[in-house]
């Protein structure tokens, strides 16, 4: 018997069940562009009976950046 079907028609109801659950969440994370970002992870061990786990991860990107000028030591300075 081929399982692939059925354990992709499950995996996506576990994509599903997970995206219902952490949406507002990972919303809520966006950054002030509106971003955000939901990773789902599919492991399958095939078997008698076959494991399926599907991961969710929620990341927020954070950028920070500082800018300065550092004049050369060895060039004279103008008034």
């Amino acid at each position: 018997m081929d399982t692939d079907q059925p354990l992709q028609d499950q995996a996506i109801e576990h994509v599903r069940e997970l995206l219902a659950t952490h949406w507002r969440e990972a919303k809520d994370s966006a950054d002030e562009d509106g971003k955000f970002a939901i990773g789902l992870r599919i492991s399958v061990l095939n078997g008698a009976p076959a494991k399926l786990k599907v991961k969710c991860s929620i990341s927020k990107t954070i950028t920070d950046e500082i800018e300065s000028q550092v004049d050369d030591p060895e060039q004279m300075k103008l008034l």
